[in-house]
């Protein structure tokens, strides 16, 4: 399914373990970039809200693919 730009979901973080972690997770899609997206809960004189950060998504290095076998770069 391909995503829509400008738009994402956030959902409850099950992997909260600390209160430094996010309350809520996501991803988007923006300006055709997809972002990751955390936020926390908090409260203000005017009420609850929530803060949220967007960030790049990261490749992690075994997810990179080199298109070729590690042997052929070698040279010698």
């Amino acid at each position: 399914m391909e995503k829509s730009n400008n738009y994402g979901s956030i959902s409850k973080n099950k992997y909260k373990k600390m209160d430094s972690h996010p309350d809520i997770t996501g991803k988007a899609m923006i300006d055709g970039v997809e972002k990751r997206i955390a936020g926390w809960h908090k409260v203000s004189e005017n009420g609850p809200y929530y803060s949220l950060q967007f960030s790049n998504i990261e490749t992690k290095p075994n997810e990179a693919s080199s298109g070729g076998n590690i042997d052929d770069e070698i040279p010698f």
